[in-house]
């Protein structure tokens, strides 16, 4: 398989069901390590009648395929490019994820409506001054691995020590929650009710692989504000309660 200035071309075929609507691309870890990605980098997707800018990952290990030349691609994206299962497209690294005809799911996590509600989450440890860095860097590394900057995170004291243990909170902005679910769907595999809850044991699990041990919970969930009222679901007037009323 070789790669120049004009990419690489990659037979298309359909995305595993597991990917339905999740706006990605699956192709070979050869050809990732040709164009020198990793998963979550964009890729440009070049179809017969357009191109597009997409996060890209490598085959799932339950793929059968042996295809080497392989793309798998949503029938969402192959409309927008004009493509069908069995066209061949081209693909180039994408080095600006920025681009104006990257996907709508990607895009969508950046625009600048998009209001910034953090999840914040608390933690303890021993001697919060030296292991600080050691969050902060891993905090830095899930930033990157999405493609954002440095503003998403947050993490500082709560002033409170309890028998040697320093209590810390960390803030994660909801938009980089949302763009490591993208690339991390085990985060849903989570044991929680809410998005927020399963994020948080996949983050503390994340740093517990690392040798961070940190006792992570969730201390406070963003909720959209909404006008009017809400029902008490404990006490309600049913069908019959308004008939009687009449």
């Amino acid at each position: 398989m070789l790669s120049d200035n004009s990419g690489i071309s990659l037979r298309v075929y359909e995305n595993e069901t597991q990917d339905k609507g999740r706006n990605i691309v699956r192709i070979d870890p050869d050809v990732m390590h040709n164009l020198n990605i990793s998963d979550g980098d964009f890729i440009n997707v070049i179809g017969s009648e357009n191109g597009t800018t997409i996060i890209c990952l490598s085959i799932h290990p339950s793929d059968k395929s042996k295809d080497k030349k392989m793309i798998r691609i949503d029938s969402k994206t192959r409309n927008l490019i004009g493509t069908t299962v069995g066209d061949t497209v081209t693909i180039k690294k994408s080095i600006a994820p920025e681009s104006s005809n990257i996907s709508t799911r990607a895009k969508t996590l950046d625009d600048s409506d998009v209001v910034s509600k953090p999840i914040i989450m608390t933690g303890s440890c021993i001697n919060f001054d030296r292991e600080r860095p050691k969050i902060m860097d891993f905090l830095r590394s899930l930033e990157k691995a999405v493609h954002l900057d440095n503003n998403y995170c947050r993490c500082y004291s709560s002033g409170k020590k309890t028998l040697g243990w320093d209590f810390f909170e960390i803030s994660v902005d909801s938009r980089l929650m949302r763009r490591l679910v993208e690339i991390h769907p085990e985060i849903n595999k989570q044991e929680s009710a809410s998005l927020e809850e399963r994020f948080v044991l996949w983050l503390h699990a994340k740093f517990k692989k690392s040798k961070l041990n940190y006792y992570l919970k969730v201390n406070e969930i963003p909720y959209e504000s909404v006008g009017g009222f809400r029902l008490n679901p404990m006490d309600f007037r049913d069908v019959e309660d308004m008939e009687n009323m009449r």
